[in-house]
């Protein structure tokens, strides 16, 4: 990334391994990491933090992810914020046609390729 600041990605995530990978993968290709273990809190950190992406898991605690893109797109943001989904279990192929849905992974998912979508989407 040659921007002077680093790009802001929101993890939404309940695995604790999933994000330490995450988190670590990313701040090593030069991104700003901010991370939210539920639905709930990830709302909440998109609305205070203006995150540039978010990488969304499904099944999430207090708030699943169907939920907190509904509630995402029910924010002001112009333009909307991007979200890749990334999942273990959750069918995906739907979640292609959510507006703000750029991308949907099923679990791992290799970080190359992950970095690469993220630029891709923060291009567009």
């Amino acid at each position: 990334m040659n921007d002077a600041t680093p790009r802001k990605i929101l993890i939404i995530d309940d695995s604790q391994l999933a994000i330490m990978m995450l988190h670590d993968g990313l701040r090593q290709n030069g991104f700003e990491v901010l991370i939210a273990s539920d639905g709930d809190e990830g709302l909440q950190m998109a609305l205070l933090e203006s995150p540039d992406l978010i990488i969304l898991d499904m099944h999430l605690p207090s708030m699943n992810g169907r939920e907190f893109l509904k509630e995402l797109k029910g924010c002001a943001y112009d333009p909307p914020i991007p979200v890749i989904v990334l999942t273990a279990s959750e069918p995906v192929q739907d979640l292609a046609l959510d507006s703000i849905v750029r991308a949907c992974y099923q679990k791992p998912m290799p970080i190359t390729q992950l970095v690469a979508k993220i630029n891709e989407c923060l291009q567009a």
